[in-house]
């Protein structure tokens, strides 16, 4: 029978998603081949049945051993010791945003959160072009500022940690409502008298006006 395996080496800590993973025990004598267990979610992409494996973890891995066994026609040795490999989680899915849908170009200290994301160390927003975070950057809860120039966009949201980025949250629109654009010139009597009624001025429709504020 072959030789009982010795001990396995390689990558103790890994991530989950993480590819290209190697493990290897020492030739085990007397076997013409290997066979290993590995966690749940960990797959032999190359090496298969050979004392060197390449080991990818798809996205639901779990924390487990990998041990190995020499095998010939006579049947299987010893297995190895166990080697536990720790498989590190990504950040879950980013849930749903909050915070108001309908801003004014050049208004701040809006907010918008998210609930705290699981696995996650930091968080990346992505906001409408002319809005800048100003507080709670890589937190869940943000304070933003909309610039006089701000156009309407979609907010999101994902988690990261150290083995990467969570799936994004799903778009959170928000409409930016435009300030009126600039007054033209004023038209009417330069001169007056004391006493003088019924005097018109007027100024070309100011667009995204609703109102006007006039000054005497």
């Amino acid at each position: 029978l072959p030789d009982a395996a010795g001990i396995i080496s390689g990558s103790a800590t890994v991530c989950q998603g993480q590819n290209a993973v190697v493990y290897s025990v020492a030739s085990i004598v007397n076997a013409t081949g290997y066979t290993w267990s590995l966690p749940s979610g960990a797959t032999i992409v190359s090496g298969a049945n050979t004392d060197t494996i390449t080991v990818n973890y798809d996205l639901t891995a779990t924390s487990g051993n990998v041990t190995v066994t020499g095998t010939n026609a006579c049947g299987s040795g010893i297995v190895s010791a166990n080697f536990p490999v720790t498989v590190n989680p990504l950040p879950l899915a980013a849930g749903t945003i909050s915070g108001l849908t309908t801003v004014c170009q050049g208004q701040t200290g809006v907010s918008y959160t998210v609930p705290a994301i699981a696995n996650a160390t930091d968080y990346i927003w992505t906001l409408p072009s002319g809005a800048t975070i100003v507080a709670g950057n890589n937190t869940n809860a943000i304070t933003v500022d909309f610039s006089t120039t701000a156009t309407s966009g979609n907010l999101t949201v994902q988690g990261t940690n150290a083995c990467g980025n969570g799936i994004v949250s799903a778009n959170y629109p928000v409409t930016v409502n435009p300030l009126p654009d600039a007054a033209g010139a004023i038209s009417g009597l330069a001169t007056v008298c004391q006493g003088q009624n019924a005097v018109v001025y007027s100024v070309a429709s100011i667009v995204n006006a609703t109102g006007y504020s006039w000054s005497l």
